[in-house]
């Protein structure tokens, strides 16, 4: 499965795209893991992920971890906090970098502090591609999945986080909310 761009609006100079398919041929310089805090890639997109860029998720988590050492301290990362790893086999498709993120697990859920921490969810990559200089990003839909969060209340708050990025924004021109089943992308679709 390759990708379709299913609409674009911009947003303060930053063109953001509502795309389907799967998000490792998405051809931008970074795409965002929703990863579990301690980056250990079991399923849904960090699996998707993991398997893109290694070829063995094993292989792909001991990367993570190390990764995750150097770059934050400890064994584990808080919401709004990122580990960046190089995209490997993904470099292949233009993919330079996976930045790993941690939403909140929503189980059906959702007040003010799930939407605050899946805010930081998307913020965290997005000011870390700007420190990288990096021009293009692309999102999953942080926690929607097996984290159960609302699908619509996660992509209200991802099109809220890019227009309160795009004041800042000098490197960032095109930001991707990748989703890959179609069912999903008719309800994002109502918010772009």
């Amino acid at each position: 499965m390759g990708v379709e761009k299913i609409k674009e609006i911009n947003v303060g100079g930053i063109s953001l795209k509502l795309v389907q398919g799967d998000i490792t041929t998405y051809p931008a310089k970074a795409i965002v893991n929703a990863a579990n805090k301690h980056l250990e890639h079991g399923g849904g997109v960090a699996y998707a992920i993991a398997k893109a860029c290694a070829g063995n998720t094993r292989e792909y988590t001991k990367i993570s971890k190390q990764a995750m050492k150097e770059q934050i301290g400890r064994s584990y990362i808080e919401h709004g906090e990122v580990v960046v790893t190089p995209g490997m086999r993904l470099e292949d498709r233009g993919i330079k970098f996976v930045i790993h993120t941690v939403g909140p697990i929503c189980s059906g859920k959702w007040d003010d502090s799930f939407k605050d921490e899946v805010y930081k969810a998307f913020k965290g990559p997005l000011e870390k591609a700007e420190e990288l200089k990096l021009d293009s990003i692309a999102f999953p839909a942080v926690s929607a999945g097996i984290y159960g969060c609302p699908l619509e209340e996660v992509v209200k708050t991802f099109i809220e986080v890019v227009k309160d990025f795009s004041g800042k924004a000098s490197s960032v021109k095109e930001v991707a909310l990748v989703i890959y089943d179609r069912e999903s992308v008719e309800v994002a679709k109502r918010f772009f």
